[in-house]
């Protein structure tokens, strides 16, 4: 994932992506295939809860983050995804 251009490891915001667990904050995943089908907007998939893994660059920052539990096998099939 990835931040907005403005963001930086540094910023409120950058801090509150780091340290979002112990803000009491909750990060959910929601994915989507591509941006539109046909001439609307395709809608997203929940995926659950995330935390923080590491993250890298800046401005935009790249973070990985890792899903609390396995994504369900609908999720994978509706994306050709490859367990890992």
């Amino acid at each position: 994932w990835q931040s907005q251009n403005r963001t930086t490891q540094t910023s409120k915001h950058g801090q509150m992506i780091r340290n979002h667990k112990g803000m009491g904050l909750h990060v959910h995943l929601l994915v989507r295939k591509t941006k539109k089908t046909g001439s609307k907007p395709t809608p997203f998939t929940y995926c659950g809860e995330v935390d923080f893994q590491s993250w890298d660059g800046n401005t935009p920052i790249t973070v990985t983050w890792r899903l609390r539990e396995p994504i369900p096998s609908t999720i994978s099939t509706l994306f050709a995804l490859k367990p890992l």
